[in-house]
């Protein structure tokens, strides 16, 4: 049983990017192995109406030439080994394409399926599936019943259809063919058409199932609410850590700035709602910089410091709300307000010149 699911926490929530691609390494993707066994046996059935005709044909003469080559007498062990040699390579060379095509398309479909995911770790070995306590556990649960309800589905279906075709071709199938030849064609062409009966049947089975597949999986993807907030903390970082730095992280820009404001020329006010230090270095700056700036609260402490550190303060309003408003800590000042702060810094440099 899952943490979320023990706390009483019904799994509500659709599954996150980092969550389908966790279960997609560990093999947990969505694939229906009846929809793998159908196109497989689809292309069986292809195979066999291609090469059919070719395919009994060789397997009579295989037959014929079998019979006509026994000796009269007793075989011996040599004899007996060479004939059974010819006729297992006769049988490789006439049935690999109903082996390989097959086999083939059933990779491919399961390939596809997954979406190429190949996870040792679904392939691994686990305990679980070989012990009997849970084995047992497994078939008596209700995914177990589910499953024994959709073989026996899949095998009456499956039954009825091949019983119907043979019930069918019957007669067709007693009055054969004219000699061997013609018995062969016979059965060949019921073969093919009971094995695409069949297949049709698989594949609209494998269309339902894949369908189930698709809700099991999306439903067994589902999280908690907890187990959304346990990601987002992981991936994102604790709301509360996050939220004490960025507090910590203030702190530290806020001192810069009370540290920048005593080696300002100027602080101007507004004259308490906002507050914009300047400072300008000839030879070292192409223009005055803001250096530091705060509302409120931030502008009192500015000034109040400023005032400490004898830093002139001035009062002008429009030119600090302009400040404050278009020109980040650290930038210069545009060439727009040039003027009216040059005005401030030459009355400020007169102020210090008087006094010293």
């Amino acid at each position: 049983m899952a943490q979320g699911e023990s706390l009483g926490q019904e799994r509500t929530e659709q599954p996150t990017a980092k969550r389908r691609e966790d279960a997609r390494r560990r093999g947990q993707v969505l694939k229906s192995p009846d929809l793998t066994a159908a196109v497989a046996l689809l292309g069986a059935v292809g195979i066999y109406s291609m090469t059919g005709p070719r395919l009994v044909a060789d397997a009579t003469g295989m037959v014929s030439r079998s019979l006509s080559s026994l000796p009269t007498g007793d075989l011996t062990p040599g004899e007996a080994l060479t004939l059974f040699f010819e006729m297992a390579g006769t049988i490789a060379r006439l049935g690999w394409p109903l082996v390989a095509v097959p086999a083939v398309a059933a990779i491919g479909v399961q390939l596809l399926q997954t979406r190429f995911a190949l996870s040792w770790r679904a392939a691994a070995p686990q305990w679980e599936r070989i012990h009997p306590g849970k084995g047992f556990a497994r078939l008596v649960s209700g995914q177990g019943a589910f499953e024994a309800l959709k073989t026996m589905v899949k095998i009456a279906a499956l039954g009825t259809i091949a019983y119907s075709a043979l019930r069918a071709d019957w007669p067709r199938l007693l009055a054969g063919g004219q000699g061997s030849a013609g018995l062969l064609a016979t059965l060949g062409g019921f073969v093919r058409d009971l094995w695409l009966s069949v297949a049709g049947a698989y594949l609209a089975l494998a269309a339902l199932d894949l369908g189930s597949q698709w809700w099991r999986h999306q439903k067994s993807l589902r999280m908690t609410h907890e187990e959304v907030r346990q990601e987002n903390r992981e991936s994102e970082g604790d709301p509360q850590l996050k939220s004490r730095i960025r507090g910590l992280q203030r702190q530290r820009a806020m001192r810069r700035m009370m540290a920048e404001v005593k080696r300002a020329d100027v602080v101007l006010r507004n004259p308490t709602h906002v507050a914009v230090a300047l400072r300008y270095e000839s030879g070292a700056m192409r223009a005055p910089s803001v250096v530091a700036k705060g509302a409120r609260l931030l502008a009192l402490r500015m000034v109040q410091i400023a005032r400490r550190e004898g830093v002139p303060v001035v009062e002008n309003p429009p030119l600090a709300r302009a400040l404050y408003r278009l020109v980040p800590v650290g930038r210069e000042v545009p060439v727009a307000l040039y003027r009216a702060v040059a005005e401030v810094l030459a009355y400020v440099y007169a102020l210090r010149s008087r006094k010293s």
